[in-house]
């Protein structure tokens, strides 16, 4: 994982072994010999009054002080938090980035979009009064029983103030959500709502079954209880208002611009990255014909697909394959040297405990500032047993689709970046996350892993493309619903279309777009990678020099998930706007 949105919408371990700071690739790119400790002081405190805003996030990356806190998202709370943003991010403007060192700008550009979104989100978007998911999303007592970083009656406690404070966050949550939301708002709120609900009353005290019957087990059990019977009423309250849903969840050009550029540090013309997002999916498009045909000459590019599809393992053998495939891909990754393994640490590859089966597959690593020692799993959840025997076999994904997930997931994806952030002693570069950043990186993996030839097998190239696919797919359908006019319908056409998908899938994928605009991160952040790796190899060539992948591989992981663009700007100073 990081915890995507796919997961907490239902759709959305490692410790460190030694700390460097970012290093230069190459002696063309060299940090700049400045520092500026005031700098320090105030990014040190941007990144506490963040974390006290929003104390579900510290709780993720390990910081305990936070636990059982949920941010003040009442009327006041939030015009609190705004204001807060908005001095903060006034303060560290107030820095030239040419006085601060090479660190010391990637912080502030994190800083600087972690903040922007919290502010747009809440002025622009206007989330608190619109999306309902905006209040169920954080209820999230996963951190509290995934992992015993602490005694199991401390986190009880945890949970038990987390619970009692929830009845009091759905009020003000119906306080401030206007009378007509979004439809498909709606309705992904009230799964979340039902799900949270069920999780709070069934597998949230069967995960803590251990704990001894008296006073403060009853507590435990009884502020589940008043959780689940708001949670209840949350989804009354969204049923009721089913009735004055509307078709309203367009940005708009100008807004969809603006959040690019403010929350993920992409600055470019919406234009040219349509362009360039089609341009990919038209070259994976005749990949994906050319690898169709060397699998089934004589057959349709769809039955290829289809056949590739039809290759599972058996429920009883997903595990032992995924595991076997992360070790093989592993191993590939040293035999060709290809990045940086910054420890003997791995992702226990596990079935997917029944109280975290919210997605099919996906990896859970330990916050990178826990003090004890935590492991990373690679969670992959088996089908329900009570679905038809034909529904269970759909639901497990077929060889090829899963070795991609596992690259995507564990070597070199996510697992790896978050060994590598284990190895920063920079605080916010550990605690700060950027969407196009960590599936940018994770999703350019796959296709660096394919053309660094681990397979010459069409039918292993046909699950890469349908990958880079399904997320050309997201990237169009983003721009298009938010920018252009199409439809939720138009939208599903394009999925089964163009990324080969069923209509069960292409449903749920086009109703995601409506809400989770920034699901063009994948897309849009791998081919920023690209874009930077040919212009340093182009650079590199000019000069005489061989260019080195593992050092760029090493030192875009240097900069945890500081935006794409501050990473670019440290990597390619006489070029750092060419995003794409």
């Amino acid at each position: 994982m990081r915890r995507s949105l796919a997961a907490l919408a239902l759709l959305l371990a490692c410790q460190p072994t030694q700390t460097v700071a970012p290093t230069p690739a190459d002696p063309q790119v060299a940090p700049a010999e400045v520092n500026t400790p005031a700098f320090d002081e105030v990014a040190a405190k941007a990144l506490d009054d963040y974390f006290a805003a929003r104390p579900n996030a510290a709780v993720e990356v390990g910081l305990h002080a936070y636990d059982g806190k949920l941010p003040d998202f009442t009327a006041d709370g939030l015009k609190a938090q705004v204001s807060m943003a908005a001095a903060t991010i006034e303060a560290l403007e107030a820095f030239d980035p040419k006085a601060l060192d090479d660190v010391q700008r990637a912080e502030r550009a994190a800083l600087l979009t972690t903040l922007e979104e919290l502010r747009f989100r809440v002025e622009v978007l206007r989330e608190p009064e619109k999306n309902p998911m905006f209040y169920v999303g954080i209820l999230d007592l996963t951190p509290y029983v995934s992992r015993d970083y602490a005694p199991l009656q401390q986190r009880a406690e945890a949970i038990i103030a987390f619970a009692e404070a929830v009845p009091a966050h759905l009020t003000a949550a119906k306080a401030n959500l206007q009378p007509a939301l979004p439809r498909t708002f709606i309705e992904t709120a009230l799964i979340q709502a039902r799900g949270t609900a069920s999780f709070a009353r069934t597998d949230v005290p069967a995960a803590m079954k251990a704990l001894p019957e008296g006073p403060l087990a009853d507590r435990l059990a009884k502020a589940l209880e008043g959780m689940a019977t708001a949670l209840d009423g949350y989804a009354g309250y969204l049923d009721e208002a089913k009735g004055r849903a509307s078709d309203d969840f367009a940005l708009g050009p100008e807004v969809f611009a603006r959040m690019l550029q403010t929350t993920q540090g992409v600055d470019v013309d919406l234009g040219q990255l349509e362009a360039v997002i089609r341009a990919d999916l038209e070259r994976n498009l005749a990949a994906m014909k050319a690898a169709a045909a060397k699998l089934s000459p004589k057959k349709s590019m769809k039955a290829a697909i289809d056949k590739v599809h039809a290759d599972k393992p058996k429920p009883s053998k997903v595990i032992a394959e995924a595991t076997e495939q992360s070790v093989r891909m592993k191993a590939f990754l040293q035999e060709k040297d290809l990045v940086t393994i910054p420890s003997d640490d791995e992702a226990l590859v596990v079935e997917t405990p029944p109280f975290m089966r919210w997605n099919a597959a996906f990896l859970s690593s330990a916050g990178v500032f826990e003090t004890k020692p935590l492991p990373s799993f690679y969670y992959i959840s088996p089908p329900d047993p009570s679905w038809p025997k034909a529904k269970q076999r759909a639901y497990i994904p077929d060889r090829a689709d899963l070795l991609f997930i596992t690259i995507h997931e564990v070597w070199p994806g996510h697992f790896l970046h978050s060994l590598h952030l284990q190895r920063s002693d920079s605080r916010v570069l550990k605690a700060l996350w950027n969407y196009t950043t960590g599936e940018g990186w994770a999703h350019y993996t796959e296709e660096m892993m394919w053309d660094a030839g681990f397979s010459d097998d069409p039918a292993i190239h046909v699950g890469q493309l349908q990958n880079a696919l399904l997320r050309n797919v997201r990237s169009l359908c983003a721009i298009g619903l938010h920018t252009q006019g199409m439809s939720v319908e138009q939208c599903r056409q394009m999925f089964v279309d163009l990324a080969f998908q069923s209509e069960g899938n292409a449903e749920q994928e086009a109703r995601r777009g409506t809400f989770d605009p920034m699901y063009l991160a994948y897309t849009t952040g791998k081919l920023v990678i690209k874009k930077m790796r040919a212009d340093l190899q182009a650079k590199a060539e000019a000069d005489g020099v061989a260019f080195d992948l593992k050092a760029f591989h090493d030192r875009v992981l240097s900069y945890g998930a500081a935006p794409l663009s501050a990473i670019r700007a440290g990597l390619v100073p006489d070029d750092p706007g060419a995003l794409l």
